[in-house]
């Protein structure tokens, strides 16, 4: 295996992709913006939700990639290309940042309002139960 490149796996809930010939990342956790390059050392990092981008081996252009947030994992073995792999729930792939990143904007509201619609469903939910179970509660002798 040629140790000039990476691997990249983006694994997301629905999907995996795979390049073998990734000559650099850069991506930015709480503490920043950092970069990867072949060679480099083990790392694990919890990504913030927004852009990475990545250079593969025959393109001069990045490519930029969106996630919600998640994990990146890079780990090297002897004698093979560093692996690095970033796990989120969700990923978005394209050549425009802009759009990516307006793109990200759109999936967050929606699970936002997901998360929120869910949380007062289920808070609606339990208050029924509870309501029921005091109900069955004075019924009883």
């Amino acid at each position: 295996m040629n140790r000039a490149v990476l691997t990249l796996t983006l694994l997301d809930g629905k999907s995996s992709v795979r390049m073998d010939d990734v000559t650099s990342i850069v991506a930015a956790d709480a503490s920043g913006q950092f970069g990867l390059l072949p060679g480099h050392l083990g790392l694990v990092t919890v990504l913030e939700p927004g852009l990475f981008r990545y250079r593969r081996a025959q393109h001069c252009a990045w490519t930029f990639g969106a996630c919600v947030g998640g994990l990146l994992i890079c780990a090297k073995a002897a004698g093979q290309a560093a692996q690095v792999r970033i796990v989120s729930r969700r990923f978005l792939q394209g050549e425009e940042p802009e759009a990516l990143q307006t793109q990200l904007d759109e999936l967050l509201e929606r699970e936002s309002v997901l998360r929120l619609s869910t949380r007062e469903s289920r808070e609606q939910l339990d208050l029924a139960l509870y309501r029921r179970m005091q109900q069955l509660s004075e019924t009883q002798p």
